[in-house]
């Protein structure tokens, strides 16, 4: 490869890992799960995390998914990369290959192959598989990825120890979450989602039902982990007004824009519900 390429794909690996917002969320829950670390397991753990958000990326621009997903990224997120015209698809296609072969062989390497096997088949099912169109298979398979996330980067974090009981019950209760608010993201993409004939409870539902059974779930959800985890008054009272402000600002205004607006909101809730087992923690 020459000098010229080796540079391109270097911009290109950076317009990547730019574009990914989740690793902060990630690495925030790995390290309330594993306790203190230092900063080998940390850089290891932030390089394995990233490799497969990386993976799950490029994936995206693979032959049989480059159709669907740009089509889709054009109304929804036009500030992805790809659709941005920041980086080909022959690159990210490339790209793929290389973060998908150093994902495994990092795990390889911590003793993680399973949990990079799980999330290689569940992000195979979500784009080639088309399973991401059915509205219960898309929130069910995104949550294995988050699952995924959670455990490789909690075991790195925690120098190759075994997920402890509470870590196994914080990352199944992760699961379950994103299973049943995930949907949260998807009225924001309605019109991408409607453009490829992607069946989401915004799109099946009566607007009004479904934003309300979105609203009910994470009431339903605040409720029963603050009874799970006891966390102090003062964050169990934030948790409760994130609940309130997401669910009311989704009920009140459909735009898109106040959509966009909720959302932030219902992560905000979601990430100070995952923050929850810290309590735990700290009391065993």
């Amino acid at each position: 490869m020459s000098p010229q390429s080796l540079a391109l794909l270097s911009v290109d690996v950076f317009v990547l890992l730019c574009s990914n917002v989740y690793y902060p969320f990630q690495l925030a829950v790995a390290m309330v799960l594993a306790g203190p670390t230092d900063m080998i397991a940390f850089t290891m753990g932030f390089f394995w995390l990233e490799l497969h958000l990386l993976t799950f990326e490029a994936r995206l621009a693979t032959p049989t998914c480059q159709i669907i997903g740009l089509e889709e990224d054009r109304l929804s997120r036009p500030s992805r990369p790809i659709v941005a015209g920041r980086l080909s698809v022959a690159a990210a296609q490339k790209l793929y290959l290389v973060f998908g072969a150093l994902s495994f062989a990092w795990s390889m390497y911590h003793n993680l192959l399973i949990c990079s096997g799980i999330y290689m088949v569940a992000i195979y099912c979500y784009n080639e598989g088309g399973m991401s169109r059915h509205w219960f298979l898309k929130s069910f398979l995104a949550s294995i990825g988050y699952v995924c996330y959670c455990w490789g980067t909690t075991v790195i974090f925690d120098n190759g120890n075994a997920l402890s009981d509470i870590s196994i019950t914080a990352i199944v209760i992760s699961g379950l979450l994103h299973t049943t608010t995930g949907y949260a993201q998807d009225f924001r993409d309605h019109l991408g989602d409607a453009a490829i004939g992607r069946k989401t409870l915004p799109l099946l539902l009566p607007p009004r039902l479904a934003r309300w059974s979105l609203a009910f779930l994470m009431a339903a959800w605040t409720a029963l982990l603050i009874r799970i985890w006891t966390p102090l008054p003062a964050d169990s009272l934030v948790l409760i007004l994130l609940c309130l402000t997401s669910g009311a600002k989704f009920i009140r205004d459909h735009s898109v824009e106040a959509d966009r607006d909720s959302y932030w909101y219902y992560n905000m809730w979601l990430i100070t519900a995952h923050l929850l087992p810290l309590f735990a923690r700290i009391a065993a």
